[in-house]
């Protein structure tokens, strides 16, 4: 990953880089060359955003069917409600 903010020793890291300056160097080389080595082929891009979409649409199709089961449960209850009322009304 390129930040494009390339600072050589003491161009804005305190007074004249020193040790921290090398310390800092060496971690962000490290990072550089984990991001390189675990970059992911377009190939295995593809399997991961395929498994990622297949993972939503099985979360969606859930969330529709207990969208569908507490639908039906307040309408029942609804129905069993206004039954109730209904029958204490008549009752009087």
């Amino acid at each position: 990953m390129e930040t494009g903010t390339h600072l050589e020793p003491g161009e804005g890291w305190g007074t004249g880089g020193g040790e921290e300056w090398t310390r800092l160097q060496s971690l962000l080389e490290l990072v550089r060359q984990e991001q390189q080595r675990t970059e992911l082929s377009p190939e295995r891009r593809d399997q991961l955003r395929e498994r990622v979409l297949e993972r939503v649409e099985r979360y969606e199709v859930r969330r529709r069917r207990w969208r569908a089961v507490v639908v039906a449960a307040s309408a029942a209850l609804m129905a069993g409600l206004v039954l109730t009322i209904v029958i204490r009304a008549s009752a009087r």
